[in-house]
């Protein structure tokens, strides 16, 4: 349920062009899950299972690169070309496996000082990104030379949201635009990085979280990080208010503006798994793939601090 007496919030923004493309970007970070995209062949159209991603079924998509197991961090995901809103889309993979866990766990922090002097990041996420980026940045670059009038998009959900966040980050600090879409993503660092990422202007950010989904907000409120390390989220949010399965509409997106902002998810005390599930709609976008995310070791995690 979510928390009474929340602080109204901005819906002026929130049309339904906008929706439709959060929409988009929901099945993209979904079809990460799918081993169709991730151990893809190069040419392919991404896809998830049957009617999950309506949206991804009518756009003119090309799998440009899959990769699927890097290490550290079990990283998975693919690249895309996508004809129809001329974008190139890098989609991360939530977590499913015992890497990505690892990964998700590992959450003492260290100085960026190339992003700014004061900026601390999640250790697991930032090894995660350093790594896997020299399989992906070289096929981004290529594509971005060959389509110079697309634009670049990084998305992802969970994990793949966290993993999105940093390599976004890092990228605009290399003086590329990049637009951010995520979906229950966790923390990243520390307010300093947190400042970074609001105030970029090689990029629009939107990240998006649902109800009382307890991913976005659990590295500020489990103990065991809390007395260490300092994290924040960074602004605007994107808050989605309708029940889980619901038909998302423009009205049910709340527009929260600031960082820490506790007007929206943060400010949620329950803990419903489902609600980490369903953004726009089912972030599984190939059940026979698993649930991501959905285990019961990270379901554990998150629920019984």
């Amino acid at each position: 349920m979510l928390a009474s007496g929340r602080e109204l919030s901005n819906r002026a923004d929130v049309t339904e062009v906008f929706l439709n493309k959060l929409a988009l970007f929901s099945e993209y970070s979904a079809a990460a899950t799918c081993e169709n995209n991730f151990n893809s062949t190069e040419g392919t159209k991404v896809v998830c299972d049957p009617g999950i991603c309506p949206h991804l079924e009518r756009t003119d998509t090309e799998i440009l690169t899959s990769f699927q197991g890097q290490n550290p961090g079990n990283t998975t995901g693919f690249v895309a070309l996508d004809r129809t809103h001329k974008t190139i889309v890098l989609s991360f993979r939530g977590s499913e496996y015992k890497g990505n866990y690892d990964t998700d766990i590992d959450f003492p922090q260290v100085p960026v000082p190339e992003l700014c002097a004061d900026c601390m990041a999640h250790e697991g996420f930032l090894y995660a990104w350093g790594n896997v980026s020299a399989v992906v940045l070289p096929i981004i670059q290529c594509a971005s030379r060959l389509y110079p009038s697309y634009t670049v998009a990084f998305t992802g959900h969970s994990l793949g949201g966290a993993l999105s966040t940093l390599g976004a980050t890092f990228q605009r600090n290399a003086n590329q635009t990049v637009d951010l879409y995520t979906f229950g993503s966790p923390q990243v660092g520390n307010h300093s990085l947190a400042e970074i990422i609001t105030n970029a202007t090689l990029g629009m950010n939107y990240r998006v979280t649902h109800s009382d989904d307890p991913v976005p907000r659990i590295l500020g409120t489990e103990k065991a990080v809390t007395k260490h390390w300092q994290y924040s989220q960074s602004s605007p949010e994107y808050w989605i208010i309708s029940n889980n399965t619901a038909n998302v509409t423009p009205s049910d997106i709340e527009v929260i503006k600031g960082i820490d902002n506790t007007a929206g998810n943060l400010g949620q005390t329950g803990c419903d798994f489902q609600a980490h599930q369903w953004y726009i709609g089912n972030m599984t976008g190939c059940s026979r793939n698993g649930q991501s995310g959905n285990s019961t070791e990270i379901t554990k995690l998150l629920c019984d601090l």
